[in-house]
């Protein structure tokens, strides 16, 4: 490849990989979306299953040059560089949005009509017959159930980060399910949140300990379903993204709380407003869509990439 057209793959991975992590800070927002709709998300499993006993071997024997053939570090480095970026750099200020009142719903709304449109935008590109419609009902059905759950008083163990990590990776390749919001699930969203602020070692290499065996398991599963039932298996994913909107309408009200271990008030259920019209509602609905036109311009440029990682054309 010649070396422009590698500079201009590794700035689109860094853009991809900045979108997915900024993406997984928001709880009810997933990475995974991104990378469906950046084109990238079978790329990404292939990435992650290609770190076996082969790669540990080849990482051991110091065959760094065949370890770079085997693994496409091509791929990941850029990617990883754009996702740890976003974490280090939105962290603060999207933990602050999402604390302020006026601000929550300015920063939903965006991604609202960024999901909204990834679903219209993968879905179109998928056969509906009843096999995958009955899929995306059913995996629309998971998403509501799983944004809706009640968050739970998380225990600080390094047992309990480590399980946490585990089962929040899932989510974040699920295209749909937000990590972060699966963290609030477990209470332990605000946790690793501050321990990523305060750049507290110890938990940091806990969860991520727990994220690394979960992606690694987690990931050959996807792919394997991707291989054999393409369709329905795409379908599900648009149902989870169709379920999770539910969790991102901007609007909404605490009908009931508790007060967590830290002293974080916790919303244990919540309605859906109508918004009364104003400015800030103007522009809230202005961020809506401008997510979604972001969406269809980078669906359109993905169409029409070569293929490779592109997902099936209707």
């Amino acid at each position: 490849m010649p070396a422009p057209r590698r500079l201009f793959e590794s700035l689109r991975l860094i853009v991809t990989g900045f979108a997915m992590g900024s993406a997984d800070l928001v709880p009810g927002v997933s990475g995974g979306t991104m990378a469906l709709v950046f084109g990238v998300y079978e790329q990404l499993l292939t990435a992650i299953t290609s770190v076996n006993r082969t790669a540990i071997r080849l990482l051991g024997q110091g065959r760094f040059r065949d370890l770079a053939r085997h693994v496409p570090l091509g791929f990941v480095l850029p990617l990883g560089f754009g996702i740890v970026g976003a974490i280090i750099l939105l962290s603060e200020p999207l933990g602050r949005m999402l604390d302020d009142p006026q601000g929550r719903p300015l920063l939903f709304a965006f991604f609202f009509g960024l999901v909204a449109a990834s679903v219209v935008a993968i879905g179109r590109r998928i056969p509906w017959q009843r096999t995958t419609v009955a899929a995306a009902v059913a995996g629309t059905a998971f998403g509501y159930l799983a944004v809706t759950a009640t968050p739970a008083q998380g225990s600080r163990t390094a047992a309990a980060i480590f399980l946490s990590g585990a089962i929040a990776i899932c989510a974040m390749i699920l295209p749909g399910i937000s990590g972060s919001f699966i963290l609030l699930i477990l209470g332990q969203y605000d946790h690793v949140l501050d321990a990523v602020r305060s750049r507290d070692i110890l938990t940091i290499v806990v969860f991520g300990s727990g994220a690394v065996l979960g992606l690694l398991l987690f990931a050959r599963l996807l792919r394997r379903l991707l291989a054999r039932h393409r369709n329905p298996t795409l379908a599900t994913l648009v149902g989870f993204m169709l379920g999770s909107l539910w969790k991102i309408w901007p609007w909404r009200a605490c009908a009931s709380s508790f007060t967590d271990t830290d002293g974080t008030v916790r919303c244990l259920a919540d309605s859906v407003l109508l918004p009364s019209w104003s400015m800030t509602v103007l522009f809230a609905i202005a961020l809506s869509a401008l997510g979604g036109l972001l969406v269809t311009a980078v669906d359109r440029v993905e169409s029409g990439r070569p293929a490779g990682d592109s997902l099936p054309s209707p």
